[in-house]
């Protein structure tokens, strides 16, 4: 067989060809169409008080690996607009980890019951409903949570005696949060592993840092973010969003101990610091250029005052 030779001037312009592929992706992003913005309103998922209507929500439809290593292609959960590149990301990183998940479609599959999507071991994210057992609207109703292995990462609420209840039920199960136990096999699909991966697109908040309730299945972003992001319009909460991670991805870098110990400071703190305000949604209705100004600008410098938390 003849030896292909190549001249060592020519090697740059080899490998600056192959920098040019494109990466490949398991994951896209789709509008949600208006049949199936009806079928959200029939199964109670979408509604006229909603802080998001369908025209901000996207679908993100992925590629993703089973607990027993096979490959579906129709796995599927709706989120804000804003986000929906980086949960994109998200759940591509997932896939090429293989990251097990069990399901993953949209929670009108389970007449927006989050009991019957977190049993059925479902990974969803927009549903508008309350938090459980309070008033208030969970971030789910933004489109800004996710939620991942219910069953290998429960809901656990504590009653006054210490008691604890589980949901799902099945849950339980994985009370010991260890994935390597002597005498025993791996365990896999529990969010622990993918901390990082969710908090680099976006999603810094995470259910298992609580004390009570804990919800290892739960990312999110701040409540005050969440209002913020759905009362600009489309492309300012789009912009915003990419400076928040922009700013996780800098402060990460420079400070890589201390993000491994999760203490970190989000890009929303230093924009209040800036505007010296306590809410930046509430700052945005009374005075928007201000905000928009500020994410505008580049931060001057990534301080360890301004990425770590004190």
């Amino acid at each position: 067989m003849p030896m292909t030779v190549f001249k060592l001037s020519s090697l740059p312009a080899i490998f600056g060809a192959l920098t040019l592929l494109p990466m490949v992706s398991f994951a896209s992003v789709t509008a949600v169409t208006a049949e199936e913005c009806e079928v959200m309103r029939q199964q109670g998922v979408m509604g006229e008080g909603s802080p998001v209507q369908c025209e901000r929500l996207k679908n993100v439809t992925f590629s993703y690996v089973d607990f027993d290593g096979k490959t579906h292609k129709d796995g599927k959960i709706v989120v804000l607009d804003a986000v929906a590149p980086h949960v994109s990301k998200i759940f591509n990183e997932l896939y090429t980890l293989n990251f097990p998940i069990k399901k993953a479609q949209p929670i009108e599959k389970y007449q927006g019951s989050d009991d019957k999507s977190m049993a059925d071991n479902n990974t969803s994210a927009f549903n508008y409903r309350a938090i459980a057992g309070q008033k208030s609207l969970s971030i789910h109703a933004y489109g800004l949570a996710i939620d991942l292995n219910p069953v290998q990462n429960p809901f656990i609420e504590f009653k006054e005696n210490g008691a604890a209840k589980f949901k799902p039920a099945q849950g339980a199960d994985h009370t010991n949060r260890m994935k390597y136990r002597f005498g025993k096999s791996d365990r896999q699909g529990m969010a622990e592993e993918v901390i990082s991966t969710f908090a680099s697109n976006g999603f810094q908040y995470w259910g298992g840092f609580w004390n009570t309730p804990i919800d290892y299945q739960h990312f999110q972003v701040s409540r005050d973010m969440a209002k913020l992001m759905t009362t600009m319009d489309s492309q300012a909460a789009s912009d915003f969003f990419e400076r928040y991670v922009e700013w996780y991805g800098a402060c990460e870098q420079k400070f890589q101990v201390e993000y491994q110990k999760h203490q970190f400071r989000d890009y929303t703190n230093y924009l209040k610091d800036t505007l010296q305000v306590t809410s930046l949604s509430a700052e945005y209705e009374s005075n928007a250029q201000a905000v928009l100004s500020a994410i505008s600008k580049e931060p001057a410098s990534y301080t360890k005052q301004a990425c770590v938390r004190s």
